[in-house]
């Protein structure tokens, strides 16, 4: 992907980039990562905003993200280019998949469920086409970054606030709710407040739950309420989350948060290295240091061990893309990996002690989406439908899940082996042969894109942010962008003196 340094090239009978591309584009994404980080199977849970203060701080449904998304596919279509000299098979890749998903859903066990899921695939295919046919015909992407750089500085806050006592006021708040007053005696809310361990522990034992019920006569306030019991499970899962200390910002919960910054937090240093090119190199260091500092905070905050290791990961490809000397960098990579890791460990020691009672559930689950994926093998059991699937084969001991927690294997499981593959080579080609060939100093953006893609991509093998719009929306439409960039800088054109 090297560029002709001798000419500036253009693409034969294709226009430059518009910047209100970039702008709207930008817009989208900020606005997909602070209302819409709810993944697409709970958006049931998901309730329309009243008030003024509802509408800046709570989550949207996600009809509103999809009008977004109509009328900006709507505005991209009066953008997109009459004629066109870049080909590439490779954009059979995901067609294909869709088409897979498609007849999955026709023969999938909740057909219901499977089209909500269609639609969301059918979003991801159109910003990955857009990012390539559109957005790559911007080089240095300043105006796109601009949205997604402020978006995660506004969740960055928001995480901050919730570690700085921003939970303990949330969790106030929700209890002296309503609903929560009408359903639950104030006794348990009161157990469930001051005690997480417990209320984590009648969630996983059936028998506790039902000692709890009859403890605090839970089954008249839910009879009241109208509420079924499957209701009364996601209000101690909730009651669980916020009862926690692991930050989660603007995202469903603290995993995703880590997924966010390792995907946004590259982009938007440069974005802020940019912004601040009238000031004295020192005091740029500073100012995109500090931001670093603070993502890297956020992450650990989260307690997401996935998010860490991938940190990792994210600091070593940023060392190697840079202007060091080979051994420099080498040794420099080792040492922070050295470093790191034995934070690591030192923070989670605990955690492994007691058996690495998450890692422990998403083998679990695993195992599952494995047989599953064996028993269909040709189109699986339908897009989205690891949670019904996963609830008939689960261990009576086992958390409930609705996802994966493996977007790979989820495909597998949902789509079939065949989709699996096709997903697989969708996200791994392009960044295989876009991988930077300059190093950051030359072609930062490409870098810090490239970066941000790697990292997103590892941290789903444990993790399901392919079915969140706040982290799916950006990372398909930079893929895009960036198979654009290789097939625009790979295609022959003519020079302009």
């Amino acid at each position: 992907m090297t560029p002709n340094t001798k000419h500036t090239s253009i693409e034969p009978d294709e226009p430059k980039s518009q910047p209100r591309m970039g702008w709207i584009s930008g817009f989208l994404i900020m606005l997909g990562l602070l209302k819409f980080g709810i993944p697409i199977i709970l958006q049931d849970q998901v309730e329309a905003p009243s008030g003024i203060l509802e509408w800046i701080f709570l989550p949207w449904p996600m009809q509103y993200g999809t009008l977004l998304l109509v009328l900006w596919a709507l505005w991209a279509i009066t953008q997109w280019p009459h004629r066109t000299r870049r080909r590439s098979i490779f954009l059979l890749v995901p067609m294909g998949w869709f088409t897979l998903q498609l007849a999955s859903t026709w023969g999938s066990i909740d057909r219901e469920l499977s089209w909500m899921m269609v639609g969301h695939f059918l979003t991801l295919l159109a910003l990955f086409y857009s990012g390539f046919f559109l957005l790559s015909r911007d080089r240095v992407l300043s105006s796109t970054f601009l949205g997604p750089s402020l978006g995660l500085v506004l969740c960055l806050w928001t995480a901050t606030e919730q570690r700085l006592g921003g939970l303990e006021a949330t969790r106030q708040m929700i209890y002296s709710q309503p609903y929560w007053q009408e359903t639950y005696p104030e006794d348990f809310l009161q157990k469930a407040l001051e005690d997480p361990l417990w209320l984590q522990a009648i969630r996983r034992d059936e028998t506790l739950l039902q000692q709890a019920i009859e403890q605090f006569h839970l089954s008249s306030g839910l009879a009241v309420a109208g509420n079924l019991p499957s209701e009364l499970k996601r209000d101690l899962g909730f009651l669980e989350k916020i009862g926690k200390d692991r930050i989660f910002g603007t995202l469903f919960y603290p995993n995703a948060l880590a997924s966010g910054i390792l995907l946004f937090l590259p982009l938007t240093s440069l974005t802020v290295w940019r912004l601040s090119q009238k000031l004295q190199v020192p005091s740029r260091w500073l100012i995109t240091g500090t931001l670093v500092v603070w993502g890297v905070l956020c992450i650990v905050w989260s307690g997401s061990k996935g998010g860490w290791l991938v940190g990792m990961i994210s600091v070593a490809l940023l060392l190697l893309a840079s202007g060091m000397k080979q051994r420099a960098k080498v040794l420099t990579v080792l040492a922070v990996l050295f470093m790191a890791g034995t934070a690591f460990s030192l923070k989670f020691k605990n955690y492994f002690e007691q058996g690495a009672t998450s890692l422990s559930a998403r083998w679990t689950y695993w195992e599952a989406g494995w047989k599953s994926s064996m028993n269909h093998p040709l189109l699986g059991s339908g897009p989205g439908t690891f949670v019904r699937v996963f609830s008939r084969s689960k261990p009576e001991d086992a958390e409930m899940a609705r996802l994966a927690h493996n977007d790979y294997l989820q495909q597998a499981s949902d789509s079939g082996w065949i989709a699996a593959l096709l997903y697989l080579a969708w996200i791994v080609w392009p960044l295989i042969r876009c991988r930077p060939q300059q190093g950051l100093k030359q072609n930062p953006t490409l870098t810090v894109v490239w970066i941000g893609l790697c990292a997103w991509s590892i941290q789903n093998t444990i993790e399901f942010g392919l079915y969140i719009p706040a982290l799916s929306w950006p990372f398909f439409l930079l893929l895009g962008w960036l198979w654009g960039r290789h097939v625009q800088e790979s295609t022959p054109s003519r020079s302009m003196a």
